[in-house]
Parts: structure tokens; sequence; C-alpha cells
């Protein structure tokens, strides 16, 4: 059994040479005093240092029997006065004691500004545990004296005596196309972005222009069916003609987003100039033209009957009646007068996006 528990003992040392002498080394070193680390172990201007100082004492450093605590642990105050007065040399910013049983840690972090020699000169740990803990001063102390640090020159190292040139970040080789391509994209995709942004106006009155196309469209097909099942449907000629100019009427109201209900046909011209700002085209001329003539001969049917022009010749042209076939002319140039202003609507949304 005595001779399975060595081998067990030795095994580490045969897989792990290295480590094992460490570590055994380490050991050793702690039982009989104090060991001190330094990392990195060649220690330059500007980096990062961690000093560890290792030792073993029976003394209650963070006076756990005394206060009843349990520390193990502690960040220490770094203001002061041993590492104040390296201040032009190194900044310590960080200073941690840790404990395990009998063995202590003292671990400075700090970063060297010249080359030379650091002396950290002995100072009295215990003081410094209590002014960290806030406690008050007390007669016992306990003496630390950290082994002086060599810091190197990098310069010296690399033999340059003069600054060198600033240079382009460096990549990894393989990587220069890809870093191209990302940048490519990368452009393209901020270049749609702003593209987007400018034309946000543009896809806002798109919408709006649709969306009143649609509706002018909709009110279209409605007056259309509204006007062919009149003409299907066996009714007077004055039910006929209101009916029809009604519908008619009804349109125009949701075409021009203007009152038509009591409008008369001597100010067509007028009104529908002023949408046109005084410039109506051909065939909205004729447009205008043709409704000016039903809704004065839709008009002339409703309120002339009786009258004393109904009876003047020739009755083709007075007669407060409507002839065989009129309705279907009525009825026809409705159609396209509404049909023209439907489809200039859209022809005129079209130029204005198109302008902006």
């Amino acid at each position: 059994m005595k001779k399975i528990s060595f081998f067990m003992l030795l095994l580490p040392a045969f897989f792990c040479p290295g480590v094992f002498a460490q570590n055994f080394s380490e050991k050793m070193a702690l039982e009989s005093g104090v060991v001190q680390i330094l990392l990195p172990k060649t220690v330059y201007v500007g980096d990062r240092c961690e000093l560890k100082y290792v030792f073993r004492t029976e003394a209650d450093l963070f006076e756990n029997e005394i206060f009843g605590s349990e520390i193990t642990s502690l960040d220490l105050l770094t203001d002061w006065p041993v590492f104040n007065s390296l201040s032009e040399k190194c900044h310590v910013y960080r200073v941690t004691l840790e404990h395990t049983g009998f063995e202590y840690a003292l671990t400075l972090f700090f970063i060297p500004w010249q080359v030379g020699q650091i002396d950290f000169s002995s100072f009295d740990l215990s003081s410094l545990v209590r002014a960290s803990l806030e406690r008050q001063e007390t007669a016992a102390g306990f003496s630390v004296d950290i082994a002086p640090v060599m810091v190197n020159s990098l310069a010296e190292k690399l033999n340059v005596s003069s600054p060198r040139h600033s240079q382009g970040p460096v990549t990894v080789p393989g990587t220069s196309f890809l870093l191209i391509l990302i940048a490519a994209v990368f452009l393209v995709i901020a270049g749609a972005v702003v593209f987007l942004f400018l034309r946000i106006p543009y896809f806002f009155m798109l919408l709006v222009i649709a969306g009143k196309n649609r509706k002018i469209r909709k009110a279209y097909k409605l007056a259309v069916k509204q006007i062919n099942r009149l003409l299907r449907e066996q009714t007077g000629d004055d039910e006929f003609c209101t009916r029809l100019l009604a519908y008619v009427r009804e349109f125009l109201c949701v075409r021009f987003d203007e009152e038509f209900s009591s409008l008369t046909c001597s100010h067509f011209y007028e009104k529908f100039e002023s949408f046109a700002c005084g410039s109506l085209s051909e065939n909205q001329n004729q447009a205008v033209a043709n409704l000016v003539d039903v809704f004065g001969r839709g008009d002339y049917v409703r309120f002339a009957k009786g009258s004393v022009d109904s009876f003047r010749t020739p009755a083709s042209l007075y007669e407060a009646v409507l002839a065989e076939g009129e309705r279907e002319i009525l009825v026809t140039l409705c159609l396209e007068s509404l049909k023209i202003f439907t489809f200039s609507q859209e022809n005129e949304a079209n130029a204005e996006t198109s302008a902006v």
C-alpha cells in the first residue's frame, strides 16, 4: 500500500515534470519563507504588471478572531505613502490581500512609467489593512519588504533610436478582399438608406395619390352601375332626369372634392376652369360641354313641363319630354364625361409624381 501511495505521488512528475517541479519548488519556498512572483516576467514601460508577494504567518492580519469576522480577501487602499512615493515611476491602481489558513498573498497591480528599478520600501501591512477596513490603529504591526522590480526599455530591446513613422492598421493576411467587400456592401446599404430617406416625401405622395385614385375609380364604377341600371328601368322622364343628374353630381363631388349638389349648369365652365387653372385640355373641355348639354336638357325636362316654352316649335327642341332614343344619348354623354374625368386624374397624378 505504501508503494502504491508513493507511486501516486510521483505520477504527476512523469506526465508534467515542469509543472510539478515549479509547484514543488514554490511549496518549499512557502514553507521556508516568502515567494515573490512577477507577471510578466520581463516588464516594459506601459505594461500592466502583477506582483504577487506570498508569505506565511500566524498573525491574524484581518483580525477575524478579534472582531468575529470571516474575511478571506480584501481590496486595500492604493492611496498609501509607500505607493504615492513612487507615483513618478509607476501607478499602483489596485492592491489585494488574500489568505488561506496561515498563507497570505499580497498582490500589487501597477503600470510602470520609467525605465529602471522600482523599489517598494518596507511598510506596515497591518496598518494598511486596518485603514482599508476603517478600524482604529493598534500596537501590533507586520512589516512587508517587497524585492525591487526591474523595468526594461522596449526601444533598447528592438535597437530603435528614433520614433517610427505612423503605419496603417495591419490586417490578417488574406482578408483584404473580404474587408473591401464588406466596405462595398456597407456603402451600398448606406446609400440605399440615404436615398430612401430623401424619397420619403415622394413615397408619401404616392400613397396619398394611390388612395385618392382608388376612391375615384370606386365612385366611377358605382356611377356607371347606377346609370346603366337607370337606363334599363321603366321610369318617367322627370324621375329619369332627376336620378341621372344626381348620380353625376355625386361622382363629381368625389372626383373634385367639391360641392356640386346646388351648382347650376351655367356655372360648370367657370368651376372646371378653376380646377384646371384656366387650362382645360381638349378632352376635358369636351367632357364639360357634354355635362352642360345633359344638365341643361335634364333641368328643362324637369322644370319646363307645362310652361310657354314647352309649346314652342319645333317640338323636338322645346317639348319637355324626352324623345325616343334620347335617354341613351344622355347616358352616353354622361359616361364619356365620367370616364374622361376619372382617367385624366390618374394621368395628372403620374405627371405630379414624376416631377417630384
